[in-house]
């Protein structure tokens, strides 16, 4: 099983929220480009769903102390010193 830990906010959200900012201010002209600016537009909103979505989960998995992602159970391989 993998152990890494569950990140709420990671280096490629970033990255997309750069991406986003500048999308939002230089590319976006539904006059010139309708459908290239409706498919940006898309792209960012599957994006922040997901963000969303990712931020429930976490949550839902740290209230449950049961769930085998949370990190509060007890380790079954010690680690080897």
């Amino acid at each position: 099983m993998n152990n890494r830990s569950l990140k709420r906010w990671t280096f490629l959200d970033t990255i997309n929220a750069a991406l986003l900012i500048v999308v939002l201010l230089f590319m976006l002209d539904f006059e010139n480009n309708r459908t290239v600016s409706f498919i940006l537009l898309a792209v960012f909103a599957f994006w922040i769903t997901t963000v969303i979505l990712r931020n429930v989960f976490i949550s839902k998995v740290q209230k449950d102390p049961n769930h085998p992602m949370n990190e509060q159970q007890p380790n079954n391989n010690p680690k080897k010193k």
